[in-house]
């Protein structure tokens, strides 16, 4: 394997250095599409003085397994539950349980790039789909299903697809997953990455776990680093066959999940109140955003996500740096082979609004 080959994940700055390189106090990130919010009922859990951190935590918390089960529904047991250190862990189980030195994956452009890092761990085939070029439709530079099939060989041997997907914030109908899953060899493991599902409407946009007893060779990953306001704890899982789930066991260390983070995304699930108004807040600043980017004739992508990547052109770099100066973090997207693009996360009312104060000026100057 030469590693040198593998793209670096690079995460988005952090508020201290930027604090340092500019000598600026008031530092907002808005660059890794993190909640803004965390939920009471965690916050007064991790307070508490009596935590038994020279304990190890549980290997397989019961209790948590049961609730997701529960949350997800479609009759789902405990047992097709596989927790993660985040949703990347489960993500690379499933890498390493299906794909080796002689196999392709198929990746869609402009994807999340810990797909490719860890597929390419694997010393496996990268095989490029490419996106949608239709810019008639909220789906342009997402997921292109036809594409994915056109690129299929006897050596193909998992399949990722993001829904919604990240960076572009785009959604496919439950129906055309289906209907592509249809077309695929049942040797063919595809993964469905849905850490952005709770941004969606539950009940016009329905989650690939339904599908999940009808097609053995799919799994479904989702994330407590979004929604649930977990980033930090490093909590995600996997949902799958039992067979499947049997399988990803083998690479699971026995401690992966910390006991913050367990007792967290068990409070994080049930705190129904927290999660709505996440979601509503996170709709009153996607409709704020859509306004402005519509004001300023700023083309963007997809919006079924907490995050709005938004076309700059050859000043996206430009503009990027202007705002690490004004003290607000956004995500450059030349990784993602986006390069006139930015990415900026959903925050509080109070940082969107600084936001949209520095974009309206860079753009004033412009005119």
């Amino acid at each position: 394997m030469n590693v040198k080959n593998i793209k670096k994940y690079t995460p988005g700055f952090n508020i201290h250095d930027i604090q340092k390189k500019y000598k600026i106090k008031k530092v907002i990130k808005l660059a890794s599409n993190e909640n803004p919010f965390i939920s009471d009922k965690v916050l007064s859990f991790i307070k508490k003085p009596n935590h038994k951190i020279n304990l190890y935590p549980d290997s397989r918390p019961n209790e948590l397994h049961k609730l997701i089960a529960s949350t997800v529904g479609h009759r789902i047991s405990s047992d097709n539950i596989i927790l993660g250190n985040g949703s990347n862990e489960v993500l690379e189980f499933i890498v390493r349980a299906t794909v080796d030195n002689k196999s392709e994956v198929i990746i869609p452009k402009h994807s999340f790039l810990v797909y490719e890092i860890i597929s390419k761990l694997q010393n496996a085939k990268i095989i490029t789909a490419k996106p949608d070029s239709n810019k008639s439709t909220d789906n342009y530079l997402g997921i292109n299903l036809e594409s994915i099939i056109e690129r299929i060989t006897k050596k193909t041997k998992l399949i990722f697809i993001a829904n919604p997907a990240n960076p572009t914030g785009t959604y496919i109908k439950l129906s055309k997953i289906e209907k592509f899953l249809k077309s695929i060899p049942k040797n063919i493991s595809i993964i469905i990455d849905e850490a952005y599902y709770e941004y969606l409407n539950p009940n016009k946009n329905k989650s690939a776990v339904s599908l999940l007893k009808k097609y053995k060779n799919l799994f479904v990953t989702r994330s407590f680093s979004k929604m649930y306001g977990l980033a930090s704890l490093r909590v995600g899982y996997g949902v799958s066959s039992l067979d499947n789930i049997s399988k990803l066991k083998m690479y699971k260390q026995p401690f992966n999940t910390n006991n913050f983070a367990q007792k967290a995304a068990l409070l994080a699930l049930k705190d129904h109140k927290f999660i709505r108004q996440s979601k509503e807040n996170n709709d009153i600043a996607m409709n704020k955003l859509i306004d402005l980017f519509n004001t300023l004739s700023i083309d963007y992508l997809g919006t079924y996500c907490n995050f709005i990547t938004f076309k700059v052109g050859k000043e996206s770099k430009l503009l990027f740096e202007y705002l690490l100066k004004k003290g607000v973090i956004v995500r450059p997207l030349t990784n993602y082979l986006l390069k006139d693009y930015l990415r900026v996360s959903l925050g509080t009312p109070q940082d969107n609004n600084i936001f949209i104060k520095y974009i309206k000026l860079f753009y004033s100057d412009k005119i």
